[in-house]
């Protein structure tokens, strides 16, 4: 409505209130009647004027769309100094986007209904767009899915379908949009993660302590890929026994995994590389208990992971601690069926603790590490050693980095790193050794998330 609308009916009022007031003396009944249409007139008027102009669901106009469309996003510029290229982790003294995606939110509606039952309480949508990953040019797909919350009414009950992070332990939290609360700038944890498409049930106990989440996705690696019928089930339970500690314990378990024609590559991230059927992605010759052994067959049986959290929240400080164990088993003798254990321990110290000078700088320590820790058998744990093939027992890491969050959506590291590798027992191979070299590397980050 107008300032001229409003004030017209305004004055119209006013006059229609004097009137009645004087009726007797100064009006006939037929003014009267002539202003209460005259009035009506104006009103419905008004209506079909703000009816015009309001913009319509169906159309999605401008409005509409501004206030059910939410775009985010993150990008990291790291300088790393490392090893060099050949079997170093880094480049020397290499400055590059290490990490940079596109987040879109959109509100699908709410409180939709089948009658007088409801079907859900509200509705959403999420698309991830990778453009950068660990340093390279990757323009792929992250999060991408449909979210329906509130199923039937009911708080611990809701679900996703699509493509999404594998909810399994904690280190998945810290990907995707999340990657703004790792305090680390580009060495991973060891614990599993990674996106595969399918559905996810989640939910929590009415009082938030109990939760659950539960999944069913393909289970094979890349997107959209289906080598066989089998599928990958996971369950995750937490606990919240009191506001500074969190405990969670989970489960995974795939699946046959690849087929007569195309080598298994597993959907889950383990350390520094996806499971794969035994010698895949590897030239190199493979030793087990001292001796030679040929590539495995190219299906997995299934791979099974279990594992448990702690998150211990303190007023300065934050602990997080996580173990597991994955057995990756081959549909050959079982010479190439692995186990491999990953642990972590990692503090983070807001140093507000010594002095307020120093807040929001935090200090973070971590130690991790992956692998069969058996001096007889190996398995590839980092990608970036191809050379070193499924030679290695175990891949040990350990991290300090400083911190510096400057205001909500920018924030600068440093870091300084080990990595330690060890081999299996009876490598003749030259080449193998060579490749095998332990490495440090320092890093620096800022950090931007909107």
């Amino acid at each position: 409505m107008t300032a001229v609308q409003r004030s017209a009916l305004l004055a119209l009022a006013c006059s229609f209130a004097a009137l009645q007031a004087n009726a007797d003396e100064n009006a006939s009944s037929k003014e009267l009647d002539t202003l209460y249409e005259t009035v009506e007139r104006l009103e419905q008027r008004i209506n079909e004027l703000e009816s015009d102009k309001a913009p319509s669901p169906s159309r999605g106009g401008a409005g509409d769309w501004s206030e059910r469309i939410r775009l985010s996003g993150s990008s990291e510029l790291d300088y790393l100094q490392g090893q060099g290229a050949d079997y170093g982790l880094y480049d020397e003294g290499s400055t590059q986007i290490y990490d940079a995606r596109v987040f879109l939110d959109a509100d699908l509606g709410s409180d939709a209904r089948i009658g007088e039952s409801t079907v859900y309480r509200d509705a959403g949508f999420t698309f991830e767009w990778n453009l950068v990953r660990l340093g390279s040019l990757r323009n792929e797909i992250g999060d991408l899915y449909v979210d329906l919350r509130g199923l039937g009414g009911a708080d611990w009950l809701n679900l996703e379908a699509g493509r999404f992070q594998i909810p399994f332990g904690e280190n998945y939290l810290r990907f995707g949009r999340g990657r703004k609360s790792d305090p680390f700038v580009a060495l991973s944890a060891a614990p599993p993660w990674f996106w595969d498409e399918g559905v996810k049930l989640w939910g929590k106990s009415s009082n938030g302590r109990f939760g659950y989440v539960a999944s069913v996705t393909d289970g094979e690696g890349g997107i959209n890929l289906e080598n066989n019928s089998s599928k990958q089930v996971t369950l995750k339970l937490s606990w919240d026994p009191s506001e500074w500690l969190h405990l969670s314990a989970s489960a995974l378990r795939t699946g046959r995994l690849g087929n007569d024609d195309t080598p298994a590559v597993a959907s889950v991230w383990l350390g520094e590389a996806f499971p794969k059927m035994f010698g895949g992605g590897s030239s190199a010759v493979n030793f087990d208990h001292g001796a030679a052994i040929a590539d495995g067959p190219n299906e997995l049986s299934n791979i099974t992971v279990i594992g448990a959290d702690a998150v211990v929240n303190l007023p300065a400080a934050r602990v997080w601690l996580s173990a597991g164990n994955a057995a990756i088993d081959s549909t050959g003798p079982s010479v190439y069926n692995r186990d491999l254990l990953y642990w972590l321990a990692e503090v983070v110290f807001q140093l507000r603790a010594i002095t307020p000078a120093l807040d929001p700088m935090y200090l973070a320590v971590r130690a991790n590490g992956l692998g069969t820790y058996d001096k007889d058998e190996g398995y590839l744990l980092d990608f970036r050693y191809r050379d070193v093939g499924y030679n290695m027992r175990a891949l040990d890491a350990y991290a300090v980095a400083l911190g510096l969050p400057l205001g909500n959506h920018i924030v600068l590291k440093a870091q300084y790193a080990i990595q330690n590798m060890d081999l299996v027992r009876g490598i003749t191979d030259q080449d193998i050794r060579d490749a095998a070299n332990d490495a440090d590397f320092f890093g620096m980050e800022i950090g931007v998330h909107f």
